[in-house]
C-alpha cells in the first residue's frame, strides 16, 4: 500500500534533513525519534520507512536493537553526482575557495564533535531510563510480596 504524497514527503524531508546533519553518512536513529520528529503512528513509520527503500530513496539495516536502525539517505548521492558547477563557480578567486574550505573544514570538525557528545548524552539517558525502570519492577515485585503477607 503506498503513502500518501504529504506523509511521503515529509519523511524525504525527515531523512533528508537527518542525513544533511550526518553530512551524507550512515546514520543510527531510533524508531521513536523518528515518530516523535514525524509525528507518525508506528504502523504508518515502517510502511512508510518499507515504501522509502523500495523507492530507493533510503538504505535500511539493522540497529543496535530492533528500537534503532541504520540508515542511509540515498537521494543525496544520486543529487551531489549529477550536478556540474557552473563555470562563474570555476572562476572564483582561489584564495576565497581556500578559505570557504578552511571554514568548512572548521564547522564539520566543531559539528562532529557536538555529534558525538549528543549521542553520548543520549546513551547515558538511555542507561538511567534502563536504571529507573529496574528499580521499578523492583519495588513493584516487593510491594507484591509485602500485599501477599
Amino acid at each position: 500500500m503506498r503513502l500518501k504524497e504529504k506523509t511521503h514527503r515529509k519523511f524525504v524531508d525527515f531523512f533528508e534533513k537527518i542525513s544533511n546533519m550526518y553530512q551524507g553518512q550512515d546514520f543510527e536513529l531510533a524508531y521513536s525519534d523518528i515518530q516523535r520528529e514525524t509525528g507518525a503512528a508506528s504502523v504508518t513509520l515502517k510502511r512508510a520507512i518499507q515504501a522509502l527503500a523500495e523507492d530507493g530513496v533510503l538504505d535500511v539495516q539493522p540497529g543496535r536493537n530492533s528500537r534503532y536502525a541504520r540508515f542511509r539517505y540515498l537521494l543525496a548521492a544520486q543529487t551531489a553526482d549529477g550536478i556540474e558547477p557552473s563555470s562563474s563557480e570555476k572562476e572564483d578567486d582561489e584564495n576565497s575557495i581556500v578559505d570557504e574550505q578552511q571554514n568548512n573544514d572548521t564547522i564539520n570538525e566543531n559539528l562532529q564533535e557536538l555529534l558525538q557528545l549528543v549521542d553520548h548524552l543520549r546513551r547515558r539517558v538511555r542507561n538511567q531510563e534502563m536504571s529507573i525502570a529496574l528499580l521499578q519492577d523492583r519495588m513493584a515485585e516487593i510491594e507484591d510480596k509485602l500485599r501477599k503477607r
